[in-house]
């Protein structure tokens, strides 16, 4: 892939993050936590995806998730933001199976905390 190919595959990742937060937020404002939280893991991946396609020119598309968030961390490297991201992205990561496949639908007070996920300021985003 080239050098421009990478850069516009990061930034329809981006965009798909900021959508699927954006729908987080929307559904959240009107009590529909179960879809807020599943768009907020949505962001979360697809800002994953985003980032490590800026950085290495690639992202995998695996379903296991764990390494999703290994491969974010690998490369983030020593970025200052690198701990918490990956921490941000696993905690969206270990909720997935239950607001996607299990049984007990999700609360407005478990959907908040991962619609406001935040794993990096603007700023530090800039210089990725």
């Amino acid at each position: 892939m080239t050098n421009l190919e990478s850069r516009n595959h990061a930034k329809s990742f981006l965009q798909k993050a900021q959508e699927y937060l954006d729908s987080a937020q929307d559904n959240l404002d009107l009590g529909r936590a179960t879809p807020a939280a599943g768009d907020a893991i949505h962001a979360g991946i697809s800002a994953k995806d985003s980032i490590v396609t800026a950085l290495t020119g690639q992202t995998s598309k695996a379903k296991d998730y764990a390494k999703a968030v290994k491969e974010l961390r690998q490369a983030l490297g020593a970025h200052r933001d690198a701990g918490a991201a990956e921490k941000a992205l696993r905690e969206l990561i270990s909720v997935k199976g239950d607001v996607e496949y299990g049984a007990t639908l999700i609360t407005l007070a478990k959907a908040k905390p991962l619609v406001r996920r935040r794993c990096c300021s603007s700023s530090s985003r800039e210089s990725w």
